[in-house]
């Protein structure tokens, strides 16, 4: 999976800490996750992605 930061100058930050631009989350050609949420910054970004594609699984103890 590749994160990239595609528009907007990383360097701005709002008030509230979210960067200005656009964040793709991509495997191969296939766009997970498209919007203005740096997917670092939320793991529920990044869970949900990984629970699309089959990969997160819980563990019931």
């Amino acid at each position: 999976m590749k994160i990239r930061h595609i528009r907007g100058n990383s360097s701005k930050d709002t008030s509230n800490g979210i960067s200005e631009g656009l964040w793709l989350l991509s495997k191969g050609n296939k766009v997970l996750y498209r919007g203005s949420l740096s997917p670092w910054e939320s793991p529920k970004i990044i869970a949900s992605v990984l629970k699309r594609e089959g990969k997160l699984c819980r563990q019931v103890a």
